[in-house]
């Protein structure tokens, strides 16, 4: 969708970030693009950590991050700052998980999602899941 993730879609994972290097998280959050809409269920956003990209095995909920958009504005970023500092290594991956679509009359809203981190530097062949190819 050209607005962003919709989120009064059912609930699912709508999204992804791979994790290619060792970083560190700086912020996590959304920028509303679509005002949050919804007379009887408020949309929750949830960044999910996988320790191995495609595996549910382990899987958090909402440890990265964990939204919470009421009624919020369009041009409003929402952010959670739960995770900062965390290390990410090469291999894992984050999940955005729509938990709780809007419901109700006049349900609505939109969002892109944002994952900040820092490079951290590390030779590659100290990290256990990178793998060079002949």
């Amino acid at each position: 969708d050209t607005a962003g993730l919709d989120m009064d879609q059912s609930p699912a994972d709508v999204g992804y970030f791979i994790i290619p290097f060792r970083c560190q998280i700086v912020l996590a959050g959304a920028v509303v693009t679509e005002t949050c809409a919804g007379g009887s269920t408020t949309p929750v956003v949830k960044f999910d950590k996988r320790p191995t990209a495609g595996s549910d095995t382990d899987r958090g909920n909402g440890d990265i991050a964990n939204l919470v958009l009421a009624t919020t504005a369009a041009g409003k970023v929402m952010y959670d700052l739960d995770a900062v500092g965390d290390v990410l290594e090469p291999g894992e991956e984050v999940v955005v998980e729509l938990a709780t679509q809007a419901t109700g009359t006049g349900a609505a809203g939109h969002i892109r999602p944002f994952l900040l981190v820092e490079y951290l530097p590390e030779t590659l062949a100290n990290l256990s899941d990178m793998t060079e190819t002949a």
